[in-house]
Order: C-alpha cells, then structure tokens, then sequence
C-alpha cells in the first residue's frame, strides 16, 4: 500500500504541477504569438507534454484504483455505499472519469481542430469550448487532491 500511496502522490504532482504550469505560463505567453506561430508552438508542446501527462493519469487510475480496492477489501463492502469515506471515495472516482473526459476532449478532439484553424488562419470555432473544457478540467485537476487529503482524514 506504501508503494501504490507513493507512486499516486508523485503522479498527482505531476499532473497538477504541470497542469498549473500550462495553465498560467505557457497558454498566456502562447496567447501573444501570431496564430500560424502559435499553431506550431502549440503542437510541439503538446507533443512533449501529453505523452507525460497521459502516463501520470494512468498511474493515478491505477494506483486509485488499488488504493481504493486495498481500502474496500479490508472493510466490510458496505462502507463504500453507507459511509462519509465510501461516498468521497465515489465522487473522487466519478471526478477522475470526468477529467479523463475532458482531457480526452482538450487533446484530441477540441485541441486538434483548433489548432488547424490556426494554421488555415480560420474563425476559431473551437476556442470557446476548448476554453470550457480547459477550465473544466483544471478544476478537476485542483479538486481531486483536496479530496485525497480529506478522504485522509
């Protein structure tokens, strides 16, 4: 359990470390860049960050997962469904499936089309929606540690 707490905990900073990073550093300097600029500038630092952030989401999925599994076998199975812990264990689960979505959506479906409407300097349809999805997710992303902290308590 030591093991799966450790590797969750360094996955978590990870993903919100770069999450934050992204968030308030790269997207309001790539903002000031011409579009055909940005297109490219966009690209690149996908192509480096998501095979990053893709692979600490899966170790938080699967380290949740175990965590959340070693808890409930330990217990009687209705305290997952009856108790303040089961029922914040759920809405982290449910949050974590939520931000798989949204990411999934940022990168790509919203983050392709937007990016090749940069490039053909066309009405950037997908900006709004990749905006919502983006915030959606970063909310996410900020919530599901402070549940961690309190389903430690």
């Amino acid at each position: 359990m030591t093991t799966l707490v450790v590797l969750h905990v360094l996955a978590t900073a990870v993903w919100v470390g770069g999450t934050v990073a992204l968030v308030f550093t790269a997207v309001p300097t790539l903002r000031q860049l011409p579009n055909e600029q940005r297109a490219a500038s966009v690209r690149a630092l996908g192509r480096r960050w998501k095979p990053i952030g893709w692979v600490a989401l899966l170790v938080l999925g699967g380290t949740g997962a175990g965590l959340a599994f070693g808890y409930w076998n330990a217990s009687d199975p209705d305290v997952l469904f009856h108790s303040r812990f089961g029922h914040l264990l759920i809405a982290k689960a449910v949050l974590f499936l939520l931000l798989l979505v949204s990411v999934y959506l940022h990168d790509v479906v919203l983050g392709p089309r937007l990016n090749r409407q940069m490039r053909e300097d066309r009405p950037q349809t997908c900006r709004r929606p990749m905006v919502i999805v983006g915030w959606t997710s970063f909310v996410i992303t900020v919530t599901l540690p402070i549940l961690g902290v309190v389903l430690t308590r």
